[in-house]
């Protein structure tokens, strides 16, 4: 059977994608080894499937609206920076979250336990809401990165908020020029 590469997301606002794209052009300026996110690739995880069987996304959305069925729209606000894991070896640059994040939380939960039961393993990893700016490849530049982050720590305190009324399915087509996103399902809070 034939298989798509999926993952659940929130997909953000035209604006907010824009400000952030914003972000990224003023901090490309600095000579580091990072692939930036391409602005309309920029979205929050919930949880990444993997290759899946097409003949599963009509059950794991139906299982989703299930889960998800008494969740409300909630907000939230893009609120700093930072990397993971640290400074000494930092490999993705990110925006985190404030606002009504025990809603992501939840939500979050909710869709880990439901592909618990189609079979999918658990995250490996706690997971820690943010929004991945770029991937770092090397220390290089790093030192500069971090100094003009502490240049714009004012603008990138709050980036902007948005309400989330949906969880997306969507499909990563993995290409020489990056990963293409498309929206395949949308599950309504």
């Amino acid at each position: 059977m034939p298989e798509m590469r999926l993952f659940w997301a929130i997909n953000l606002p035209p604006a907010i994608k824009s400000r952030l794209a914003g972000l990224q052009n003023e901090l490309k300026s600095i000579s580091c080894d990072a692939k930036w996110v391409e602005e309309k690739n920029l979205h929050f995880t919930v949880k990444f499937l993997g290759n899946v069987d097409v003949s599963l996304v009509t059950k794991l959305v139906v299982n989703m609206e299930a889960a998800l069925d008494d969740c409300q729209p909630f907000f939230l606000e893009l609120w700093g920076t930072g990397v993971f894991p640290n400074f000494r070896s930092p490999r993705v640059f990110w925006v985190g979250l404030k606002g009504e994040v025990d809603q992501l939380m939840q939500i979050q939960q909710r869709t880990e336990e439901t592909h618990l039961s189609l079979g999918f393993s658990p995250e490996k990893q706690i997971f820690t809401p943010h929004l991945t700016l770029a991937r770092l490849r090397s220390q290089h530049g790093i030192a500069d990165l971090k100094q003009k982050i502490n240049i714009l720590e004012d603008r990138v305190l709050s980036l902007g908020h948005f309400k989330v009324t949906s969880i997306d399915l969507m499909q990563s087509e993995l290409t020489k020029r990056g990963p293409i996103y498309t929206q395949v399902a949308q599950v309504k809070l």
